[in-house]
C-alpha cells in the first residue's frame, strides 16, 4: 500500500537521477526539434484547409440532400486538431526551458508566445518556479494540496457528491481549469493579494520579469482582435467550430496531463 502523500523524502537525489537517465535522452538536436514543429504546423494547416470541404457539406445538408456526416466529420477534426495543437503548446513549453536546441537560443525566447497566443512569456516564469518547487505545500506554484485546517466542505458543495455533478465539475474543470488558472491563479499558491498571470503588478512576478508580462497581454489582444475579424467575416459559429472548439480540447488536455503528473498518492509534499 502507498502512503496518501509522504513527507519522506525519496531514497535518491535529484543529482543520482540525473545520472541514471542515458546521455542521448537529453541531446537537444535542433533539426529533429524542427521537424517535430514542422510537421505539426503541416498537418494542423492541412486539417484546417479540409474544414471547407465540411463547410460545404453543411450547405448541402441544409438543403436536404445529406444529414449527419458534416457533424460526424466536425468530430474527427476537433480530436485531431486538439491532438496537434496540444503538441505546439507543448513545444512551446520546451522552448520556455530551452529544450528545443542548444544553438537556437534567441528562438527559444522568442518563439514560446507565437507558438501559444502569447501566453507563456507571463506562463514561463511561475512555470520556472513550479519545477524548482514541485511537491512543495508552500512554494510550489500549482497543484498544491489543501492542509487539512483548510480543507472545508461548503454549503453548496454538499449537494454536489453524487457521480452527474462530479462529471460536471471535472468537465468544467478540464475545459476551463487552466485558462481560470491563468486568470485567477485557480488551484495556484496562496498569495497575500489578487494573483493573475496577466497582471504586470501580479504577486508571482518578480519587477524585472513585468516587461514580458506586458509583452504577453499584448500578445494575446492581437490574437483576440485577429480572431474577433475573422468571426466578423466568416461567423462567429465557424470561428468557433474551427479554433473554440480545439482550444477546449487542448485545455483538457493541459489540466489531465498535469494533473495525473502531479497529485497521484505517492508523490511526497
Amino acid at each position: 500500500m502507498l502512503d496518501r502523500a509522504p513527507t519522506a523524502k525519496p531514497p535518491f537525489t535529484i543529482g543520482q537521477l540525473r545520472k541514471a537517465v542515458p546521455s542521448h535522452c537529453v541531446e537537444r538536436s535542433t533539426l529533429r526539434s524542427a521537424s517535430y514543429l514542422g510537421l505539426d504546423l503541416f498537418l494542423i494547416g492541412v486539417f484546417f484547409y479540409f474544414t471547407r470541404y465540411i463547410v460545404l457539406l453543411e450547405s448541402e445538408e441544409a438543403a436536404g440532400d445529406v444529414v449527419g456526416i458534416s457533424w460526424a466529420l466536425w468530430m474527427v477534426y476537433w480530436t485531431l486538431q486538439g491532438c496537434l495543437s496540444t503538441g505546439v503548446w507543448v513545444i512551446a513549453h520546451e522552448c520556455g526551458h530551452h529544450a528545443f536546441s542548444d544553438h537556437a537560443r534567441r528562438f527559444c525566447r522568442i518563439s514560446p508566445p507565437f507558438l501559444s497566443a502569447g501566453t507563456v512569456f507571463s506562463w514561463k516564469h511561475s512555470d520556472r518556479r513550479h519545477h524548482s518547487n514541485t511537491g512543495s505545500a508552500d512554494r510550489d506554484e500549482v497543484f498544491v494540496p489543501k492542509k487539512m485546517e483548510d480543507v472545508t466542505l461548503g454549503a453548496v458543495m454538499q449537494y454536489l457528491q453524487h457521480p452527474p455533478s462530479r462529471i460536471l465539475m471535472i468537465a468544467f474543470i478540464l475545459l476551463l481549469g487552466w485558462p481560470l488558472y491563468l486568470v485567477c491563479n485557480l488551484s495556484g499558491r496562496k498569495y497575500p493579494r489578487f494573483a493573475s498571470h496577466f497582471h504586470p503588478n501580479s504577486p508571482i512576478y518578480s519587477k524585472r520579469e513585468q516587461f514580458q508580462v506586458i509583452v504577453s497581454d499584448f500578445g494575446l489582444l492581437l490574437v483576440g482582435f485577429g480572431l474577433y475579424g475573422l468571426g466578423s467575416v466568416y461567423g462567429f459559429l465557424w470561428l468557433f467550430k474551427v479554433y473554440g472548439v480545439p482550444l477546449l480540447i487542448v485545455n483538457s488536455f493541459l489540466v489531465l496531463i498535469t494533473f495525473l503528473q502531479h497529485t497521484h498518492p505517492s508523490l511526497p509534499h
